[in-house]
């Protein structure tokens, strides 16, 4: 049933704000009227999803830190989501704990009225929120998913930063390519080839490309916009991505960098599952997912059943058609023996980490001097291709006189 925000007068003349599922607006009210309540405001809380719209990785870190304070302090689990839900900007997230707020007033775990949003919780939040509600440590839980998804945050911020001065050469690169191939190509086009001199033939090409661009150029913006859109298509879907990753992976710098930032969450994924007091069985089976790469994560789905017909999971890691790195196997042994394999995974994921960044850094020190000189070639090629036909005409004046 559709959920509505409700603000109302009790009793004692006092202001009430909470949410009530109905059948529609005018059955809401009737029920808020049985209840003695005299209504203000009823909105319908159905419908407000923006499109595109979510909630950002740094919205659920600070909704489970804000949760691990309130629980720990002996607030109850309703009136914490509540308190949130009014201090949150985000008209999805109230949405959302609008409807947590109410169903687990009927009763209902947490767990389970999330995983009706599996779009924003992933497999990860929710077993370990569900392994904190089992355990009675709910607190705990939601203070372990705020420190990983912090880190987890931290991690991409870090990679979106290395990775931003590339994407703007690239974007400049392509904004450059635009403007002289609907701007200047075809101005230049016209002048030129209504000039009777002998053209180069790489000029006489480009000339001949402005012509076509300045004569079709909504046919040729539409294809641009087509191409562009499919690109980015290309990324979001997820075949079509994991086949773009296949070929870049190729590359060994990448390729190497890629295995760190699998490893690394793969750790951390693990180890917050443990800490959590999530049985090992599950924690690997919610851990394989975190594998990007198709050969580990396919491998990884057999980790489950292998350790529970009795092998260790650093004998598992050691198998040579899985490939995962010997450092990794050897840590775990270690935590293995000393039962300690949530701290071991921890300080492994840091490690990775931090290798990571040191790689995103190589590689951008690379590719950024290889942009610069690609954009320096390009401009130069154009530029002579463009004054070698001017220094003609001028040639051609001089020999009239």
């Amino acid at each position: 049933m559709p959920l509505y925000a409700y603000k109302a007068l009790n009793k004692k003349g006092l202001v009430v704000e909470d949410t009530i599922q109905a059948t529609n607006k005018k059955d809401a009210a009737a029920i808020l009227q049985g209840n003695d309540l005299k209504v203000l405001t009823l909105k319908s809380l159905e419908g407000e999803i923006l499109i595109g719209a979510g909630i950002s990785v740094s919205e659920k870190a600070n909704f489970c830190r804000f949760m691990s304070m309130m629980m720990r302090s002996g607030l109850p689990l309703p009136e914490a989501v509540e308190i949130i839900r009014r201090e949150s900007k985000n008209r999805h997230m109230q949405k959302i704990l609008a409807d947590v707020s109410f169903q687990t007033r009927k009763g209902r775990s947490l767990s389970s009225v999330l995983a009706q949003y599996k779009n924003d919780f992933d497999s990860v939040f929710l077993t370990i929120v569900s392994a904190g509600e089992q355990s009675g440590t709910l607190d705990k839980a939601f203070d372990y998913l705020a420190k990983q998804l912090l880190a987890s945050y931290e991690f991409s911020q870090k990679v979106k930063g290395a990775l931003m001065y590339p994407i703007i050469i690239i974007m400049a690169m392509i904004g450059e390519g635009f403007l002289m191939m609907f701007f200047i190509l075809p101005k230049l086009s016209t002048v030129f080839l209504s000039l009777n001199i002998k053209l180069p033939v790489a000029t006489k090409i480009i000339l001949d490309v402005g012509k076509f661009v300045g004569e079709n150029t909504l046919l040729v913006l539409g294809a641009s916009v087509f191409t562009l859109a499919t690109g980015v298509f290309s990324f979001v879907y997820p075949s079509t991505r994991r086949l773009i990753m296949l070929n870049v992976g190729k590359f060994p710098a990448i390729s190497k960098m890629m295995n760190e930032i699998d490893i690394a969450r793969f750790s951390r994924t693990l180890a917050i599952l443990l800490k959590s007091g999530v049985p090992i069985i599950h924690s690997l089976d919610v851990s394989a997912n975190s594998l990007t790469q198709p050969k580990w994560h396919e491998a990884a789905k057999t980790f489950s059943g292998r350790v529970a017909k009795g092998e260790s999971l650093s004998d598992v890691l050691l198998d040579e058609k899985i490939k995962f790195p010997a450092v990794l196997a050897q840590a775990i042994r270690t935590g293995e023996e000393t039962g300690s394999m949530d701290i071991v995974l921890e300080e492994l994921a840091d490690f990775y980490e931090k290798e990571v960044d040191y790689s995103l850094k190589r590689v951008t020190s690379i590719i950024e001097p290889v942009l610069m000189l690609i954009v320096g070639v390009a401009v130069g090629a154009m530029v002579i291709l463009m004054i070698t036909p001017i220094y003609s005409i001028v040639g051609g004046l001089d020999n009239s006189l």
